[in-house]
């Protein structure tokens, strides 16, 4: 009983990084907070750390909710983004940030 629960965690956590890198390696159109498991090759302001559990073991349900909470304290990004399952509810969490505009001083 023990392996099946880790295979289903494995094919959770597997899901759940598959669903955030194809958001992140996307680079959607739309205006939206991106969420990517790894770092960003940017320079960037860490605004703060964004969490959600959820009963649902849904990772759209996550994805949302982090999405929400970066979008509030202005973030671009949520980078580190991580998922466990633990008790019977997903958790996932990440870092926040914001994008530095790089000011280019004009050619004379």
């Amino acid at each position: 009983m023990k392996k099946l629960f880790r295979i289903a965690i494995a094919f959770l956590t597997i899901v759940c990084l598959l669903s955030v890198m194809s958001d992140a390696t996307a680079k959607s159109k739309k205006k939206g907070v991106i969420l990517s498991t790894v770092d960003i090759d940017e320079e960037y302001e860490i605004l703060g750390l964004v969490y959600y559990r959820s009963s649902d073991l849904n990772p759209k349900k996550i994805h949302t909710e982090l999405r929400k909470q970066a979008k509030k304290i202005g973030a671009d990004y949520v980078v580190g983004v991580t998922y466990y399952n633990n008790a019977g509810y997903l958790y996932g969490s990440g870092t926040a940030v914001k994008l530095i505009k790089k000011n280019h001083a004009p050619l004379e």
